[in-house]
């Protein structure tokens, strides 16, 4: 969701020049950031061998009791005054607000994922999504400008074309809003699709939804011409690849990712119970922390499923571990003398992207390339997830991650990506890291009460499932000009 990533360096003036005046038609084009969301470069001429997106469930469990334990909280907010955001926490808004305005493309309303990289994945409009309506609730954006930008946003996704008109690209360019990739023009439209990816943007469009309900119609239309049902197979998420003309249909995600991911399906009345997903669960022990963990091939697991659902829509469900996660980087720290925050990120050096697992393979704290290399002088600290865990817990260790992603952002007109084992800064720059800072400090102003109401956690329509690969009659027009 790999590529020959060679001579890119992001953050270098020279790099970010080559990457403006590169044709869409480039190989460039090819070029993956976002590990298994994205596209892929062939390296070979032999088909890959079966492959598991990152992150695998339970759907989303909610108590009686937990409910209704939100809902008073939502009732308390209508009496609570926001919680004042801090100088420096308005500082940190206004750097990532900069990534946002630097990198929005005014001809489609997408962002770019990395600065300098003109492309972006359905992972990635949601997080452009999100950080809107952040800056419009921290008020860096008036509800009108929120409304403009949004809704131009909406009318390029529903103008994209689909791959094999039935779900939205790994990827898009940002200039033209069409695929990425050599396979843009051929019959497929694209390589094929992530339900992973497809999964957090819905949870953002119900979120938007809640926030700007006059454009539900028009998002509700949208979601009409996406076959949805196709990326559901026996009661779980299964995406598609279309490579060297075969397509490959297979299963997505590993313990957290999956969850998360099928909430947003949840959300819109799309059912995904995963019926066998416990079979696959073991719980281990790192340095006296249990974690639950996924004995799948590819077990991509980082703390990012957790911190975003806990910010979202809460840490209520039985598969959150949010906890655990926070437990673990908390002694890590203690016990290395140094602080540890474990995600995905994009990176400013080969291979470019990482997944800094906390378990993979047999081994804690391991940091690998989309194609399970070990990564030297890995990065130990994601600033995003790092801010996440600050609003989220409230201790020392939490008030120190806090302190350093502000250290770490006080050079930088945008938040950089982390920091690496050697103390290094990871300047790639991307669309993840500032959104959910803006996020999470919505989440604090909010009282820290999850994003989603109660009253939209529901599902809006009642969804008929359509098999996988079932031939469709339905005619879909899409505008390849985007205006």
């Amino acid at each position: 969701m790999k590529a020959n990533l060679c001579l890119l360096a992001l953050g270098i003036s020279t790099s970010l020049s080559l990457f403006a005046s590169a044709s869409d038609e480039s190989v460039d084009e090819e070029i993956s950031f976002y590990g298994q969301r994205s596209i892929t470069k062939a390296s070979s001429d032999k088909a890959p061998p079966a492959t598991f997106h990152r992150r695998t469930i339970a759907p989303a469990i909610i108590e009686e009791s937990n409910e209704e334990r939100t809902e008073l909280q939502h009732e308390h907010k209508q009496t609570t005054p926001l919680y004042p955001l801090s100088r420096n926490e308005l500082l940190l808004a206004k750097k990532a607000q900069y990534y946002f305005d630097r990198n929005r493309r005014e001809a489609t309303g997408l962002w770019d994922s990395v600065q300098g990289y003109a492309h972006s994945t359905m992972w990635d409009v949601a997080s452009g999504i999100a950080a809107t309506l952040a800056l419009e609730a921290l008020g860096l954006k008036t509800k009108e400008q929120a409304h403009r930008e949004l809704d131009q946003t909406l009318a390029t996704l529903r103008a994209m074309p689909l791959y094999k008109d039935w779900l939205p690209n790994r990827e898009y360019s940002t200039k033209t809003g069409l695929p990425s990739g050599r396979l843009s023009t051929s019959a497929t439209k694209g390589s094929g699709w992530s339900a992973l990816d497809i999964g957090r943007l819905l949870i953002w469009l119900k979120i938007l939804c809640q926030q700007h309900p006059e454009l539900e119609d028009e998002i509700l239309d949208l979601l009409s011409y996406w076959e949805l049902g196709k990326a559901i197979h026996e009661g779980t998420l299964y995406g598609a690849n279309f490579y060297k003309g075969k397509e490959y249909y297979r299963q997505e995600g590993r313990n957290g990712y999956l969850q998360y991911a099928a909430t947003g399906f949840e959300l819109f009345g799309y059912p995904v119970p995963l019926p066998d997903v416990q079979n696959y669960l073991v719980d281990i022990d790192i340095s006296g922390t249990s974690l639950q963990i996924d004995q799948r091939n590819v077990p991509f697991m980082t703390s990012d499923p957790y911190v975003l659902a806990s910010i979202e829509f809460g840490a209520e469900n039985a598969w959150n571990q949010i906890d655990s996660v926070y437990a673990l980087h908390k002694n890590r720290s203690k016990q290395q003398s140094q602080l540890f925050s474990y995600a995905e990120d994009a990176m400013n050096k080969n291979p470019w992207f990482a997944y800094n697992n906390l378990f993979y393979y047999g081994k804690a704290w391991t940091s690998v390339s989309p194609g399970g290399k070990v990564i030297e002088n890995p990065q130990i600290l994601s600033h995003k997830v790092a801010f996440g865990f600050s609003v989220l817990f409230d201790d020392e260790f939490s008030q120190q991650l806090y302190d350093t992603v502000l250290d770490n952002s006080l050079q930088a007109r945008s938040i950089p990506t982390g920091q690496y084992e050697n103390g290094g800064i990871n300047t790639a720059f991307n669309i993840n890291t500032n959104s959910l800072i803006l996020v999470a400090l919505w989440y604090k102003q909010n009282r820290k009460i999850p994003l989603i109401a109660p009253s939209i956690a529901k599902p809006a329509t009642k969804a008929k499932l359509n098999e996988p690969f079932r031939q469709t009659n339905k005619k879909v027009t899409h505008n390849t000009n985007v205006n």
